[in-house]
């Protein structure tokens, strides 16, 4: 038998993956991701006074940086869930949207160690806000894709405030990296605001 023999027989539901399957990837890559990023917190050893001071100094800004993109992976994988709820046959597109938010999430530990290290420079807050910025926006267009196939309206879907927001901010590093920093937290109204607005249309 050949192989278009051989394709002929299989039934299309069987050569498509299963949500559970890639929703089990999925929860594993961002564990794995968020684990990773606890490895930047470290304190060279063999240190004493003033060189021990100065790595001291440093520790509350590895903790920061940890602690900011752990929410945003904990926000991701809540987000991820609720976009794939509705989802039935993981149809192609659907499939690489999953691969582009898995590749960009594990990603993530290392716009987090540049932020870290390079907060007060351009790059610092400009590569951060691309990374999660381009994550935020795929969710979005998993949301899309499974609401569609849902038959639900687009405007059931709340805008993506976390994309728009972040990826504004790589412009604003290279004006002002602190501005940039700053400028995350109007994701929590926005995001709130996109909510109401989605349910009115639910």
């Amino acid at each position: 038998m050949n192989e278009g023999e051989r394709r002929r027989f299989i039934p299309p539901e069987a050569e498509q993956v299963s949500k559970g399957r890639m929703m089990a990837l999925s929860d594993g890559v961002m564990a794995i991701a968020m684990t990773l990023l606890v490895l930047d917190i470290k304190l060279p050893e063999g240190l004493s006074g003033a060189e021990l001071h100065r790595a001291l100094g440093e520790v509350p800004y590895q903790v920061g940086a940890f602690l900011l993109s752990a929410v945003v992976i904990a926000l991701f994988w809540r987000a991820h869930h609720a976009a794939l709820r509705n989802a039935g046959a993981i149809d192609p597109a659907l499939f690489w949207l999953n691969v582009a938010f898995l590749v960009l999430v594990s990603l993530i530990p290392f716009p987090t160690q540049v932020l870290e290290n390079y907060g007060d420079r351009s790059l610092g807050p400009a590569l951060y806000g691309a990374v999660i910025g381009l994550a935020a926006l795929v969710v979005y267009a998993i949301d899309l894709r499974t609401s569609r196939s849902a038959g639900a309206s687009w405007r059931c879907v709340p805008l993506p405030a976390q994309a728009v927001v972040f990826l504004f901010s790589v412009g604003i590093a290279w004006v002002s990296p602190l501005a940039a920093i700053y400028s995350w937290a109007a994701t929590v109204p926005l995001a709130v605001l996109a909510d109401r607005l989605a349910a009115r249309h639910r």
